[in-house]
């Protein structure tokens, strides 16, 4: 057997053994970064409704006068059936005089009060027959009307502040109308004595209040 030499020998063992550095492989270390989750709060807005708001506004309405001085014909017209009085007529029940013409009396005036004794007022042929009916004769009205004031009942009505207030001097067809100042009536211009049992008027009523007052002309 052929024998190497020490010195082969020893290089053989070192190749054998080879270089430790050159044979370790050395692996980075693999590193997982946290991921940072940033959680996102979320707010949820109620939505704003916007309701339509409606503004009422109170208004007053004032409803004309149904009964009012007619300053043509100054005589107010028979507002009932054919041969009634003129007027609204002369029949009321009850204490309050109600809406409409009336013809009466102003035995007296307070402050804004007029106290009221309601007649019955017929012109034209319903006067002829209304004082054959009472007299018994058949003569008719002598000057054309005729007034029938049987019933003692009075009444008391206010008088409205803007009530307008005339006097008539003269009969028809010729009238001399002159007007009057509520607060200057009764006043000592008039043609009648007023107030007193002689101071024929006609009361013009709207909502319970005298709105007009107009002295009749008696010969």
């Amino acid at each position: 057997m052929k024998r190497l030499p020490a010195l082969a020998l020893v290089a053989l063992v070192l190749a054998a053994c080879g270089d430790d550095d050159a044979a370790t492989t050395t692996l980075a270390a693999s590193t997982t970064a946290a991921i940072a989750t940033t959680a996102v709060t979320t707010t949820t807005v109620a939505p704003v409704t916007t309701v339509a708001t409606t503004t009422t506004v109170a208004t007053t309405t004032t409803a004309a006068d149904v009964f009012v001085v007619d300053t043509v014909n100054w005589l107010p017209a028979v507002l009932g059936a054919a041969g009634d009085p003129n007027g609204s007529g002369c029949v009321v029940s009850g204490d309050v005089l109600p809406d409409g013409v009336w013809m009466g009396f102003a035995e007296a005036v307070s402050g804004s009060v007029i106290t009221f004794d309601l007649a019955c007022y017929f012109s034209g042929g319903a006067a002829d027959a209304a004082a054959n009916a009472d007299y018994g004769g058949s003569d008719g009205a002598e000057e054309g009307f005729y007034i029938r004031n049987q019933n003692p009942k009075v009444f008391t009505v206010p008088i409205a502040p803007t009530a307008a207030v005339y006097s008539i001097d003269a009969a028809g067809p010729t009238w001399f109308p002159e007007s009057i100042a509520l607060a200057s009536w009764p006043s000592g211009s008039s043609w009648l004595t007023c107030p007193g049992e002689s101071c024929a008027v006609w009361l013009y009523v709207n909502g319970g209040v005298a709105t007009g007052i107009v002295e009749q002309y008696l010969p």
